[in-house]
């Protein structure tokens, strides 16, 4: 029996995406992280171009199971992956409509979960709001977090929240609404997974480790928690014109150290005002030029096709 899950992401995420040192100590109740990336810059500005075309490459991957992406193997459709997942998020609502999982955010929190939480996806947004759709969850997604305690596998399902604004501090207000509705309804949201993942996973080993999980027994030597993966999408607020090329890098990075900074005790105060300290969180924070504008024109030409490979 497998121990984890297979991640669906693939590609170079780092060439994409640059991590800048968070430098201040986070009082986390349990465990945590709060992490902050960005772009490329070119211009003195943020270029999207290299994420498109990897949000392009896994969209297939993004919107359809393990076990659906498998299907289309067998019968000789694997070309026709990318065209179908474009095909169900338009039928789904379209671009930047929140909670049809074409979403700007809803897809970097899958993106950021999977590859620097290595926490390989249950379920995604776009899958939450087709496959699962009479369950009304109100999760960016799903994923399963997997690590060693005493030896033993132990696992934490993360419940995936995101918000991109033009304010940091309205996408963690934005984030923490959808948080605490999702605790309001955890057990069914766990419900939920019991009842639609087996079908779900790639293989028998795969479904055996979700069983020992998920299943009751009395023989059971797995357990799970429950936690929580954040992505916080925000305007980076630096006009361009006032720096030089050479110095715009570093003059981001410092903005986006002290945004983060100003906003830590905040973060910290909401886990606590809302009863939340008992879960771990892992928050990817991400500055844009403008935030409000981008975030639909990415999802719209990634869902176009409109992008260089």
């Amino acid at each position: 029996m497998s121990e984890v899950l297979s991640k669906t992401l693939h590609g170079d995420f780092d060439s994409v995406f640059h991590e800048v040192t968070q430098p201040e100590k986070v009082a986390w109740t349990t465990e945590g992280q709060l992490r902050l990336f960005h772009l490329k810059i070119r211009n003195n500005k943020f270029n999207p171009e290299e994420m498109k075309t990897l949000l392009y490459r896994n969209i297939g991957e993004y919107v359809f199971s393990r076990a659906r992406i498998e299907r289309f193997k067998v019968t000789g459709d694997a070309f026709a992956v990318g065209a179908q997942a474009i095909r169900v998020l338009n039928k789904n609502g379209g671009a930047d409509i929140k909670g049809t999982g074409a979403e700007l955010g809803e897809m970097l929190l899958y993106s950021f979960l999977e590859e620097k939480l290595n926490a390989p996806k249950l379920m995604s947004r776009v899958e939450l709001s087709t496959d699962a759709k009479q369950y009304a969850s109100t999760c960016d997604g799903i994923h399963l977090l997997t690590s060693k305690t005493s030896g033993l596998p132990y696992h934490q399902v993360v419940f995936g929240a995101s918000s991109i604004v033009g304010d940091l501090t309205y996408a963690i207000d934005a984030a923490f609404d959808s948080i605490v509705e999702i605790e309001n309804n955890e057990d069914k949201e766990l419900h939920m997974v019991d009842n639609v993942i087996f079908d779900r996973l790639l293989n028998e080993d795969e479904v055996e480790l979700a069983k020992e999980i998920f299943l009751p027994s009395p023989k059971k030597t797995t357990s799970y928690n429950t936690s929580y993966g954040v992505f916080l999408g925000y305007t980076i607020g630096l006009d361009p014109t006032r720096y030089s090329v050479a110095e715009f890098p570093q003059i981001v990075e410092e903005k986006m150290q002290e945004d983060i900074r100003r906003n830590i005790d905040y973060i910290l105060n909401k886990i606590k005002d809302n009863f939340l300290g008992q879960h771990s969180f892992y928050f990817y924070v991400f500055p844009f030029n403008d935030a409000e504008d981008e975030k639909k024109a990415i999802m719209e030409a990634v869902m176009k096709g409109d992008v260089d490979l």
